[in-house]
């Protein structure tokens, strides 16, 4: 497996590489993000490790050109001295798909990229469709549809409404959540959970006219369940619901699979 290293600093980059060559990868170091940018144009990689603080071009500018040019294809995964909420959310929102704050540890830093490559390897399940009554999913190209209407959602947001419907009926854990999407427990007073929540919930409509309850399960997470009737189909513009919290209210109606 080969993997882009973004790292200006010579220690760190000597201790990413070990790291990788312990878990069987190939890296190629970069110090710079022009370099790394004209690579990118020319080689594949099968995941990029970053640094945030590195001089010459910003991170955030770095990360835009490659979701620019690249799309979704290249996971990222940044790595940073700081580890507060509002900077994680920040790096995410530039468009990284995981985080990881220092001090980086050998064993934590192989289980992130193997579950990062395993979440966007692109296996023939991903390449196929994933459809849940008026919900749509095409999942090699990451689009959604509600009644063949297409809805834009961001990275996170359609990462998380698909995990919803693949858990369809089932209690979906609020940890589960954190480790699928996030990579990390996202601390107790966050709203980042809940916030993603309530803009999928918005975004793609989820309430009884599309056939579908999304309910929060007290102390727990919340579950997606179908309903036997659909009260009436409608768009991608109307959303129904409580807000998206995954901790505040018990879950009010259930459809569980025979």
């Amino acid at each position: 497996m080969r993997i882009a290293v973004l790292e200006d600093n010579p220690a760190r980059a000597m201790l990413l590489e070990q790291a990788l060559s312990l878990s069987g990868h190939d890296s190629v170091r970069f110090r710079e993000g022009g370099a790394l940018m004209q690579a990118l144009r020319n080689e594949p990689y099968e995941l990029l490790l970053m640094a945030w603080e590195i001089p010459g071009i910003p991170a955030p500018d770095i990360l835009q050109w490659i979701r620019r040019t690249l799309g979704d294809e290249l996971p990222v995964m940044l790595l940073s001295q700081t580890g507060d909420d509002d900077h994680i959310a920040q790096c995410f929102a530039h468009g990284a798909d995981a985080f990881l704050a220092a001090p980086i540890r050998h064993a934590e830093l192989a289980a992130r990229v193997e579950a990062l490559l395993r979440r966007m390897a692109p296996v023939a399940q991903a390449r196929g469709e994933l459809t849940l009554g008026a919900y749509r999913f095409v999942l090699g190209e990451r689009r959604a549809y509600v009644n063949d209407h297409p809805v834009k959602l961001a990275p996170k947001e359609y990462e998380l409404a698909v995990l919803l419907f693949r858990h369809a009926g089932q209690l979906l854990l609020r940890q589960t959540i954190e480790e699928e999407i996030w990579q990390r427990d996202v601390p107790p007073a966050s709203r980042t959970v809940d916030s993603h929540l309530s803009r999928v919930r918005t975004k793609l409509a989820l309430g009884p006219r599309n056939g579908v309850l999304l309910s929060s399960v007290y102390a727990s997470g919340c579950r997606l369940d179908l309903l036997d009737q659909p009260d009436r189909p409608s768009g991608p513009a109307h959303g129904a619901g409580n807000g998206g919290s995954c901790r505040q209210q018990p879950a009010s109606r259930r459809f569980s699979p025979p």
